[in-house]
């Protein structure tokens, strides 16, 4: 990851702690959407990607007042697992 793009990350995840969750769910730069083809661990409802930059991804979960990060995916597509 280019230092360009760790500062997007790092400004990302700054916004994302300003914000309420139906913030973070309407917000277009983060793109919040549900993962269908990737099966949740056991005990999480969902999973669900987000924009971290224009290139890479982010996956995680919330629980409670948190969002749990599992990964950040710098290729985009291979953030959804297999179609």
């Amino acid at each position: 990851m280019e230092l360009i793009e760790q500062e997007k990350a790092v400004a990302t995840f700054e916004k994302i702690t300003q914000l309420t969750w139906n913030q973070a769910y309407r917000d277009k730069g983060l793109k919040w959407e549900k993962i269908h083809s990737i099966q949740p661990p056991k005990g999480v409802e969902a999973l669900y990607s987000f924009r971290v930059s224009k290139s890479i991804r982010g996956i995680g979960f919330r629980q409670d007042h948190f969002l749990r990060v599992l990964w950040i995916e710098p290729d985009h597509d291979a953030a959804y697992g297999k179609k």
